[in-house]
């Protein structure tokens, strides 16, 4: 596949009186501050021992920091597909790294801090939605004991099929949201609509575009489009796909922010 502009683009320097810096490597830097986000929020609760803070809002914080760290490193090879730009490629293994971190950050405190009955046991799998969430933890630790490369010489050809329970995860995290509430049918709580401001719904809103451009035949049939210069063809065709993916994406991004805030002033109000 040859070169994009952009791609031609990063590999030049920005030029500094101090020196050079590679365009990619400061672009893709800002890039991958949004998987820190979650941590940060938390941070402060957590060194504080703030137990009151962290039972009410730690899974939100840290469970949807996650969530938004899975569809990002689910989204980079859908936009490689459509924009033909390789550069932000690392990110992939980035955001996938920090989901794993995320995740088990998440389980280790919700097992010393939630109110669950049954102690630590109870904590992680009390409850059928636990239980699929701390699956769900457990299948990123090879995942994330793997996404080096010296991994992934020693596997070989086996790598990327371990890498591929990437999609066994993606579906029980929607499981476990179905779970979580109840697909909706008691009406969750919210800021705004009661629709969309259900966790389920957003996800799904995300994975229905990161999936539809996994398809082979809308792979070719973008690949084709390109390949005779109607790229502006295949942004007008999967514009509707874009939409839906930034509709649910915002909206998970506004339960970071607006609880993560809460976790970070330790001032936490029914929401």
């Amino acid at each position: 596949m040859p070169k994009t502009t952009v791609d031609v683009w990063m590999e030049q320097d920005f030029v500094f009186p101090a020196g050079t810096l590679r365009k990619q490597s400061a672009i893709l830097f800002l890039l991958r501050l949004p998987a820190l986000v979650g941590l940060f929020f938390i941070a402060h609760p957590i060194f504080i021992g703030d137990s009151d803070v962290l039972n009410q809002i730690e899974a939100d914080v840290l469970g949807t920091a996650g969530e938004i760290c899975l569809f990002l490193t689910l989204a980079v090879t859908p936009v490689i597909t459509v924009t033909r730009m390789r550069w932000i490629a690392p990110l992939r293994r980035w955001y996938g790294i920090m989901f794993a971190i995320t995740a088990i950050t998440d389980a280790v405190t919700a097992s010393i801090t939630t109110d669950f009955a049954g102690g630590v046991f109870g904590r992680l799998a009390g409850h059928s939605f636990l239980v699929v969430g701390f699956l769900t933890v457990l299948l990123t630790l090879p995942l994330l004991a793997t996404a080096n490369t010296p991994a992934q010489r020693w596997l070989g050809k086996y790598w990327k099929q371990l890498q591929r329970m990437t999609y066994v995860v993606w579906a029980l995290l929607l499981l476990h949201l179905a779970l979580l509430e109840s697909l909706g049918i008691d009406g969750a709580d919210g800021d705004g609509d009661a629709f969309f401001h259900q966790k389920l719904y957003q996800a799904v809103a995300c994975s229905i575009p990161l999936l539809v451009l996994r398809l082979p035949p809308v792979t070719r049939w973008i690949a084709k489009q390109q390949n005779t210069d109607h790229q502006a063809r295949v942004y007008w065709a999967i514009s509707p796909l874009i939409a839906l993916f930034v509709l649910g994406f915002v909206f998970i991004w506004n339960e970071e922010i607006f609880k993560g805030m809460m976790a970070l002033t330790l001032h936490v109000i029914d929401d």
